[in-house]
């Protein structure tokens, strides 16, 4: 039986965490369950999950539909989109079987790329090798999620360019029951046709086909990632905050435009290290440009903002004598002079 090769490349940069991260883990596991009832896509679908941030990493190889358990999606820093093509590019070189004089290869493969941000590695090599080697063989249906996705980057490797608004847990099942629509599409049309992709109806309540770059939204500076580590587990952690800020109503909290807003604390595990981009941070901002400070997430620690002098943030339970989880120096923490200091900032 002739495999139809569908492979997820999904961004797992700092900027996923919290409800896009979470919502794309359900979303998986929502879709094969889906997938399952369909007998055509049993017959022919195989799934492979890669997951990409500072580094790339293939979670699932090429896996057939009954044998497919949908893995735990990581957190890395960075959004490596040009290693992460040419890591896929090697993937589908290595693992889709082509069609020859002597048999019958896999069906054209399908990727869906999913993205929230913008690229912070060099992609014009992988672009290239893209366009040039595997843009007619490949459909890629690319995906920006949120108002922060560069989609004139996603408009130079595809021609199926969408930007998904999901303002709900409902509305990202819509967009997951989409995805899974057109996958069944797909599955049902290789048959009589190796063309394109049977996108299913696109819902213009959370979907938008982008037509032309002119539509892409340039983003820069709309938000800000810091990671942290717990004092006591030595686990990781981001804080998250964001240009827009939320309701404020019936507060005096002042609404300035080079202010950015916290959104939101959140626990990782070890393997945030290996997917983070080893290149050193040499971006910082200023503390009195952040409104709001977390605690911890993972000990519950009431202050999750600290920063030793090694640069690293970390958490206390208050004022007094601290070490470091990072650089094992001892600390002895007080009350601030109220002026603000630099932090390095994630790569999103």
């Amino acid at each position: 039986m002739r495999r139809l090769p569908i492979f997820f490349l999904l961004d797992v940069s700092e900027s996923m965490v919290g409800d896009n991260h979470r919502q794309m883990q359900q979303g998986l596991e929502r879709l094969v369950k889906a997938l399952r009832t369909d007998p055509h896509a049993l017959e022919t679908v195989h799934l492979s999950v890669i997951s990409f941030a500072g580094q790339t990493r293939t979670l699932t190889p090429l896996t057939e539909l009954a044998m497919f358990y949908p893995p735990r999606l990581p957190i890395g820093a960075g959004t490596s989109l040009g290693a992460a093509l040419e890591h896929l590019m090697n993937d589908i070189k290595r693992n889709v079987i082509k069609t020859t004089p002597e048999c019958k290869g896999d069906w054209k493969p399908v990727v869906y790329l999913m993205t929230d941000g913008k690229p912070t590695d060099d992609i014009k090599d992988a672009i290239a090798r893209w366009n040039s080697y595997f843009s007619k063989s490949v459909t890629l249906v690319a995906i920006g999620i949120g108002k922060h996705a560069s989609l004139d980057v996603l408009k130079q490797i595809s021609e199926n360019v969408l930007h998904l608004d999901a303002s709900t847990d409902a509305d990202f099942r819509d967009f997951i029951d989409w995805v899974t629509m057109s996958v069944v599409a797909q599955s049902r049309s290789v048959s009589t046709t190796e063309k394109g992709v049977s996108l299913a109806k696109i819902n213009p309540d959370i979907l938008s086909l982008v037509n032309d770059i002119s539509q892409a939204n340039k983003v820069d500076e709309d938000f800000v990632i810091l990671n942290g580590r717990c004092q006591k587990s030595r686990l990781p952690y981001l804080i998250k905050y964001e240009r827009s800020a939320p309701n404020f109503e019936n507060t005096n909290i002042s609404m300035g435009g080079s202010q950015y807003y916290l959104t939101g604390v959140f626990a990782l595990e070890q393997d945030y290290f290996d997917l983070s981009d080893t290149r050193c941070l040499t971006r910082t901002i200023n503390t009195d440009e952040l409104i709001g400070a977390p605690g911890c997430p993972h000990c519950g620690n009431p202050y999750g903002f600290a920063m030793c002098r090694c640069g690293q943030i970390m958490c206390i339970h208050g004022d007094g004598p601290a070490t470091c989880p990072t650089c094992e120096q001892a600390c002895n923490f007080g009350q601030s002079s109220g002026q603000g200091f630099d932090v390095s900032r994630g790569r999103g």
